[in-house]
């Protein structure tokens, strides 16, 4: 066994220095000759083309070669038109100014009212004087408004004696600004005089008998001349008498104050 190991030793050994000159003569024999590569043309363009760029890491196959699509514009933002204030709510209406219950309204005649021609159931007018407010300062019934007014009872004094006649009022409406309004309200006071009629037909009647009764009486005394004397006597007297129980009239005369108290509230609406 060993011998056959030392022959194959022996013969890769010689096979070994057989093939060292044959690589020794090619080159001995490339080194003799001059080689020489041909210079590039310069005048011929290449084709060149920029190597293509490498794909991501995880791209692969046909991935790799597709162009990633363009980014879409974004549109520019539409210019914010501001929304329009809104309109202020209206101030709610005030509500109507009222007159209480025993507010006092002083008013002014325009005309002159007498018990010798008016009758219960005439109307006439006074004017409001001063303006009728609140206590908060609104006014209700401005100066110059004319309340209206019905005659319920009016009579006069019967007698020289008698201190007053008779005189009622009551008040109906009151005009503002040319409108008419319906108001509740008592006249309390009226200034009004005493004014005496004189003597007249029913007075007459009570001087012709005191004449007459003087006569009689003058005629049984004295005769012709003393019926003349008691005549004259008698119708003196009564002229007296006359004179004495003579009507007076209750007169209201222009301009006079008329007071009147509400009886129930009053306001205007609107």
């Amino acid at each position: 066994m060993n011998k056959v190991l030392i022959a194959l030793l022996g013969a890769a050994t010689l096979a070994g220095c057989a093939k060292k000159p044959q690589a020794s003569a090619a080159a001995d024999s490339a080194a003799g000759r001059d080689i020489q590569l041909p210079k590039p043309d310069t005048t011929v363009a290449l084709n060149d083309r920029p190597a293509p760029a490498p794909a991501p890491p995880h791209a692969s196959g046909s991935e790799s070669r597709r162009t990633p699509p363009r980014p879409s514009p974004v549109p520019a933002p539409a210019p914010v038109t501001p929304a329009p204030a809104a309109a202020p709510a209206p101030a709610p209406a005030p509500a109507p100014a009222r007159l209480a219950t025993g507010t006092t309204l002083e008013a002014t005649a325009t005309r002159e009212i007498t018990s010798r021609t008016n009758k219960p159931g005439e109307m006439f007018t006074a004017r409001i004087a001063d303006a009728i407010t609140t206590p908060g300062g609104r006014v209700v019934i401005p100066a110059g408004s004319e309340v209206t007014l019905s005659i319920v009872a009016l009579k006069p004094a019967p007698n020289k004696s008698a201190k007053d006649g008779t005189l009622e009022l009551r008040a109906v409406s009151v005009t503002i600004n040319g409108v008419s309004h319906p108001i509740d309200a008592e006249v309390t006071s009226a200034e009004h005089t005493l004014k005496g009629r004189g003597v007249g037909t029913s007075e007459a009647v009570k001087v012709g008998v005191g004449a007459a009764a003087g006569a009689v009486l003058g005629k049984v005394i004295g005769g012709g001349a003393g019926a003349a004397a008691g005549a004259v006597v008698g119708g003196g007297a009564g002229a007296a008498v006359a004179v004495e129980t003579a009507d007076r009239d209750v007169v209201i005369p222009v301009g006079a104050r008329i007071k009147l108290v509400l009886r129930s509230p009053f306001g205007v609406e609107g």
